[in-house]
């Protein structure tokens, strides 16, 4: 039996006969290879013998994508890099999402759905991913709940947030920039209009106008002054006239009222009246739709 072929460094096995014919990129040694230690783990060489083909059990056979998702899936790798994506859709219509990923990637643009759990969770993973764009829906339901929250915090972490709702209220839209989003769009916009605009956003181009920013901000101010200005009234009442017009608001009576805060039905009557004259209206029905229009209404009386 003549002695088996000398075996080339590196290649885990592999004959200087086959070695001699294989393509360059597959004769790299390991020890220099970017795949590392995770193309020893996952090669069939380490527990079992040489196969047919060296060339067609190696990672690199596959191509680089094969090998890209053999490192980051090896937990001692080292090279985040791997890990970072250019978009992260934090929104939670599935479709929408899914679709924005592929639409992206087809674009050179690595994106992935962001898991909605928490907004501790969602923080995490864009330390962990830093994305250069976050495109955040505002109404996520569950524990993360209004996305308006989630801008300055994203925003702190370096992400340009570019907000995609359906919301069509523009006070709220012009609060998201206020808090640092580059911009917004809504999802009834074509789909060709909103890929559009987020490769804008990654390409780092104003898709709000300085003009339209000052409008917006302009229009936040004025109505913050007429809130303020409406609810000053309200600012008059003591603390338990507060409490009967809470409970007003919540649909109980004067003797309900006056049985939970454990006075005289008389004692309730007299700061009914003393609240309809505070807020300027000639009934209690009047005074809980002004609280309800000026955006007053404590939870509990007290």
């Amino acid at each position: 039996m003549s002695p088996p072929d000398p075996v080339m460094p590196g290649n885990l096995g592999v004959p200087l006969s086959l070695a001699s014919n294989m393509p360059r990129f597959a004769r790299i040694p390991l020890a220099t290879s970017t795949l590392g230690a995770s193309t020893l783990a996952a090669s069939p060489v380490a527990t079992s013998p040489v196969p047919a083909s060296p060339l067609a059990a190696s990672p690199l056979a596959a191509g680089p994508r094969a090998a890209s998702s053999i490192h980051s899936a090896n937990p001692l790798a080292t090279d985040t890099h791997e890990e970072r994506v250019t978009v992260l859709v934090v929104e939670d219509h599935a479709l929408l999402a899914q679709t924005l990923v592929i639409a992206l990637t087809v674009e050179g643009c690595p994106a992935l759905v962001a898991e909605l759990y928490d907004a501790a969770t969602l923080l995490r993973q864009v330390r962990t991913h830093r994305p250069d764009v976050v495109l955040l829906d505002l109404d996520l339901g569950g524990a993360l709940g209004d996305g308006l929250d989630l801008v300055q915090p994203l925003t702190q972490l370096g992400a340009r947030v570019l907000v995609v709702s359906g919301t069509t209220d523009r006070l709220r839209l012009a609060e998201t920039v206020e808090r640092g989003a580059v911009g917004f769009l809504s999802k009834t916009v074509p789909f060709e209009d909103l890929l559009a605009t987020v490769l804008d956003v990654v390409a780092q181009r104003v898709v709000l106008s300085t003009a339209r920013r000052y409008e917006l901000m302009a229009d936040l101010r004025s109505d913050r002054a007429a809130r303020s200005k409406n609810l000053a009234p309200f600012h008059t009442l003591t603390l338990k006239e507060r409490g009967v017009l809470a409970g007003l608001a919540q649909g109980h009576r004067a003797d309900t009222i006056a049985a939970t805060a454990f006075v005289s039905e008389a004692t309730v009557r007299s700061q009914i009246r003393a609240v309809l004259a505070k807020l300027g209206v000639n009934s209690q029905l009047e005074a809980v739709a002004l609280a309800w229009t000026v955006g007053w209404f404590p939870t509990q009386p007290h």
